[in-house]
């Protein structure tokens, strides 16, 4: 069996079995059993933790032959964050593979991911510098998130986050859960790892549809619950953009435009250039009707100054709802237009 170990805490073992798609923590005696085997792994992560090199052994417990396998896991400047443990019987060639796991080091004050660059269930190979942001856009959902958001923002000594949480992944076209630990490790800093509990899957994205997302805010953007048949946005999930001339903003009343023969107006259509609205026409509609699942384009939306501001949108589907109902993630893009 594979455990993850902890390079701050090597006296504690996480494991998880894909099929089951949980992890679970506990102290790395109790984890392997008989003692003497669990000796032999203790000796072997010692090794590669001073070594940063994989060391193994090979030993007969109660007459069978069992096998200890210690890989470390680098994070930046290959410094061994993690150990990867087999212990137990022979592994199968081809079938006992260690699980993706990322390692890395989240600079707070940059909003830097300092990766290994090696890959794993969430970060991109090749990539040893990545942008906060681009990691808290990838999560699809996960528990306590709010406190995920605190320590991230603010990491202190006391800082400590692990559970669960369902990402993309790195190839864009899969889903997966993993398990993540973040622990305070330096002034701004926490280390985390990443380890995967679950087999990648389809359909993918489903985007942040939580209160006062930070990680909207970090994507310099915000997210809103819109009604694709109607057009309208009923509530906005995150601070509205500045200026944005929304049905309720206090400075929008008098930027209707005057043709009241059109139905473009802010008591129905909330904003979307008249324009953009008709060449987009079907794109809510096989929305709103279920033909498709998600959608990003690039809208205008006027101002309280009788502008127009270019934004980004993306639509994705709310989980239990009917399709016509989308939360929609609004970035935008370059200066208003008179």
């Amino acid at each position: 069996m594979w455990f993850l170990v902890d390079a701050a805490d090597p006296d504690r073992a996480l494991s998880s079995t894909l099929d089951e798609g949980i992890a679970r923590e506990r102290s790395l005696i109790r984890a392997i059993r008989p003692n003497s085997l669990a000796a032999a792994a203790n000796s072997a992560i010692a090794q590669v933790l001073s070594s940063n090199r994989p060391a193994s052994r090979d030993l007969r417990v109660r007459g069978g032959d069992r096998e200890i396998l210690a890989i470390p896991v680098p994070g930046p400047d290959d410094e061994t964050l993690a150990v990867q443990l087999w212990a137990g019987p022979r592994r199968r060639p081809g079938r006992d593979e260690p699980p993706p796991i990322d390692a890395f080091v989240w600079d707070g004050g940059e909003w830097t991911l300092m990766s290994g660059g090696r890959g794993g269930a969430v970060l991109p190979a090749r990539h040893r510098l990545l942008h906060g942001a681009w990691f808290l856009s990838r999560i699809i959902e996960c528990e306590e998130r709010d406190q995920l958001m605190t320590a991230v923002l603010d990491p202190n000594p006391d800082t400590v986050w692990e559970g669960p949480m369902r990402v993309l992944t790195p190839d864009d076209a899969h889903t997966t859960r993993i398990f993540g630990t973040f622990r305070y490790h330096a002034r701004n800093r926490l280390r985390a790892l990443l380890l995967q509990i679950e087999e990648d899957r389809k359909p993918g994205i489903v985007l942040p549809t939580y209160h006062n997302d930070a990680a909207a805010a970090l994507l310099g953007g915000t997210t809103a619950l819109m009604d694709l048949l109607t057009m309208q946005i009923l509530k906005w999930l995150t601070p509205p953009l500045p200026e944005i001339a929304w049905r309720h903003h206090p400075q929008s009343h008098d930027t209707d435009p005057t043709d009241r023969r059109s139905t473009f107006n802010l008591t129905n259509t909330h904003l979307v250039h008249p324009d953009d609205r008709a060449s987009n026409r079907q794109t809510y509609l096989d929305l709103a009707e279920g033909r498709i699942e998600t959608a990003e384009r690039t809208f205008r939306l006027l101002t309280v100054s009788g502008g127009w501001q270019a934004v980004q949108i993306s639509w994705v589907p709310i989980p239990h709802a009917l399709p016509r109902f989308r939360a929609m993630l609004f970035r935008p893009v370059g200066n208003p237009v008179p």
